[in-house]
């Protein structure tokens, strides 16, 4: 009775095809890290970090 079940198993590549470019852009990220010169990681570390809110446009006045 089963033999009769189509199996299609291309839909089994997609999940593949994910995993393994998700898995490389991780291993690059972590590569990039870890191969990381000190004076480029201390350029990085420098740089300014806000956190406040960007500065909202002053509004026109309204007449009332």
């Amino acid at each position: 009775m089963f033999h009769r079940v189509i199996h299609e198993n291309w839909t089994v590549i997609i999940p593949v095809i994910s995993f393994w470019l998700l898995f490389v852009v991780f291993l690059a990220a972590t590569l990039r890290t870890v191969l990381m010169k000190k004076p480029e990681a201390e350029r990085m570390a420098a740089l300014p970090l806000d956190d406040s809110p960007a500065p909202r446009p002053a509004e026109p006045a309204t007449k009332h």
